[in-house]
């Protein structure tokens, strides 16, 4: 399965954010699927997308967040396929669908 696929499956409504690598203009990108941690929040992206730390990430919600990690996770025999997990920091995320259904697995 890749990460549409799976995107498709496991959340309510596609969420597509806009990420501004250093240098670069803003790109839509998506689906994505985000989720709280108690630090901030991480937005789980396709695996071609870029943004390293620094990069700015408009939610649907307009709100802007800073990428702060970037990390690729290949699928390796785990229930996601390969995507980006983006880290970022930001003083709060609108509510809005674009976050798992649970119906994973």
């Amino acid at each position: 399965m890749n990460w549409l696929e799976f995107a498709l499956l496991h959340v309510d409504e596609a969420c597509t954010v806009k990420v501004e690598a250093p240098g670069r203009r803003a790109v839509p990108v998506g689906p994505c699927v985000i989720a709280r941690r108690p630090d901030g929040f991480t937005v789980l992206c396709p695996p071609d997308t870029v943004a390293p730390p620094g990069s700015r990430v408009t939610l649907p919600a307009g709100d802007t967040v800073e990428v702060v990690t970037t990390v690729y996770l290949p699928a390796h025999g785990t229930r996601l396929p390969e995507h980006q997990q983006l880290d970022v920091a930001g003083r709060t995320v609108g509510r809005r669908s674009c976050r798992a259904t649970g119906r994973a697995g």
